[in-house]
């Protein structure tokens, strides 16, 4: 699982097709997008004041899981709505799952001063975005620019929904960079 992580945060092409073919990767997606989570708020915890607490851990985790699934969901209506593609839910959600993995990167965040703390955070964001863009290239079969605007839309109504309180574990987490 780690190499897909890693594969997927290159961008890797192949990665994204290979797990658009293995139904069994959905489990693998959860457990990517729930540990990077996790991830970024042990960091978050070991470089900053913040302290530890078991209810902040599960919650951050299941609502970047529910942010998960508002991007899969956006990925999904621009891209079959919106750009006319074709594509099963099952399999956006796979592919959106792997493409969290850019969003490690803010493990770093905590650590490092300002602003080199805010290269990092848009950074990771950017690259997020150009992930699912990746993603939306092999689900849709699409050229660059119809995959970078079904991934800004994405990722445009999970912004949304975290503004409004739904699946807000990164802006909760960045608000503490």
């Amino acid at each position: 699982m780690l190499d897909r992580m890693i594969r997927a945060a290159r961008l890797d092409k192949r990665l994204f097709t290979e797990v658009f073919f293995d139904s069994a990767a959905t489990g693998d997606a959860v457990l990517v997008t729930a540990g990077v989570y996790a991830a970024v708020y042990l960091a978050l915890v070991l470089g900053s004041s913040l302290g530890f607490g078991v209810v902040d851990f599960i919650g951050i985790m299941l609502s970047g899981l529910i942010g998960w699934l508002i991007v899969a969901g956006g990925l999904w209506l621009a891209g079959t709505k919106i750009f006319e593609g074709s594509a099963r839910g099952a399999t956006v959600i796979r592919l959106t799952g792997f493409s969290h993995a850019p969003l490690t990167l803010l493990v770093v965040a905590p650590f490092v001063g300002s602003p080199i703390t805010d290269v990092v955070v848009a950074a990771s964001l950017i690259w997020f975005v150009a992930a699912i863009a990746a993603a939306a290239r092999v689900l849709f079969d699409f050229d660059t620019r119809k995959a970078v605007g079904s991934a800004l839309l994405a990722v445009a109504l999970w912004w949304v929904a975290q503004s409004i309180g739904i699946g807000d574990s990164l802006a909760s987490l960045i608000r503490f960079f």
